[in-house]
């Protein structure tokens, strides 16, 4: 099984967990692979790493994306043994004994909420073809396909909710809908992407940003974590909304690979004299978090985990982390 390793793309000089880098907004210093370039005391996000000269780098800046490769076995010193550095460490959890905790009890909450039996029948979602059977164009026919799947997965009665959408911008549909301006919102529960606006019995709205049209894998992340606020909201089953429990409600209900794979998206461009880039954090819960969670399930529901090919590099390296870390501690009880 290959393993993520982390090394400067320039030089391939590797960090080790005494590594640290500043921040400049609040000289915090920090690991910055252990977050990926998330500050954990500001939440200012680096989009590259500069490679410590110091400690043998070349100095050199580099996107942090570019840092992570897959190695399939580790290198070998003079006397034959593996070099392992701290990205190699199976058997350590990715996240605290806190967090740890809050999730697992998190999950038998939400298990009791919703029928233990019902909860543990659920099944990891895929962004495979037996699950969206389409080819997605960018248009607002993929959100109502994406909506009637969602629905149909998430066991909801559609009756009372309704489809909206919003913008920074103006937009037209192509049958002459305009998005609402997303300052024009009132009375719901938004997240950066979405937003669930409860108007009582039979008038619940999904509202969608338009700006995911032409991103599949964050639509449905988003559009879980809103169908998520109605099975807690809209069925009553809560009366306080909590944004990080809507979040785990959606991996649970089989969403974590599109929570996971959309939590953070970077992209740049060049053009004629310019150049460019955009970065965006969606959700409420961290990858390691999310990832923890999906493994937890896996184990619980006894799942067949080779969907985790799905998952992109981090959050792979991090279900396996801890995949490998709940099995062993459930071995030993």
């Amino acid at each position: 099984m290959p393993d993520i390793v982390v090394r400067c793309p320039k030089c391939n000089w590797q960090p080790d967990e005494s590594c640290r880098w500043q921040c400049e907004v609040c000289n915090n210093k920090w690991n910055t692979f252990e977050t990926h370039g998330v500050c954990p005391a500001c939440g200012k996000v680096y989009i590259d790493t500069q490679c410590s000269k110091r400690r043998g780098g070349c100095g050199e800046m580099s996107l942090n994306s570019d840092w992570y490769v897959e190695q399939e076995t580790p290198s070998k010193n003079k006397t034959g043994s593996s070099i392992f550095n701290f990205w190699k460490k199976k058997d350590d959890l990715p996240i605290t004994e806190t967090d740890k905790q809050w999730v697992e009890r998190s999950l038998m909450f939400l298990a009791e909420m919703f029928g233990p039996e019902y909860f543990k029948s659920l099944i990891t979602v895929t962004p495979e073809k037996k699950y969206f059977n389409r080819d997605f164009t960018g248009t607002e026919d993929d959100v109502d396909f994406i909506l009637e799947r969602l629905i149909s997965i998430m066991h909801i009665d559609s009756w009372e909710i309704q489809l909206m959408f919003y913008s920074d911008q103006p937009t037209s549909f192509s049958e002459g809908i305009v998005a609402t301006a997303s300052d024009k919102l009132h009375g719901g529960w938004r997240s950066s992407s979405g937003e669930y606006v409860d108007k009582g019995l039979g008038h619940k709205e999904i509202w969608i940003e338009t700006g995911q049209l032409n991103d599949p894998i964050s639509l449905i992340a988003t559009m879980a974590h809103e169908l998520a606020h109605y099975k807690l909201l809209g069925e009553y089953r809560m009366q306080e909304n909590d944004e990080h429990l809507t979040d785990l409600t959606a991996i649970a209900f089989g969403f974590g690979i599109f929570m996971g794979n959309s939590y953070f998206k970077f992209a740049q461009w060049t053009g004629s004299g310019y150049q460019g880039w955009q970065m965006q954090k969606k959700g409420y819960l961290p990858e390691q978090i999310i990832a923890y969670a999906m493994a937890y399930l896996a184990h619980y529901r006894n799942e067949d985990v080779s969907w985790k090919h799905c998952l992109n590099k981090p959050m792979k390296k991090y279900f396996e982390q801890s995949y490998k870390y709940i099995k062993q501690e459930k071995s030993t009880e």
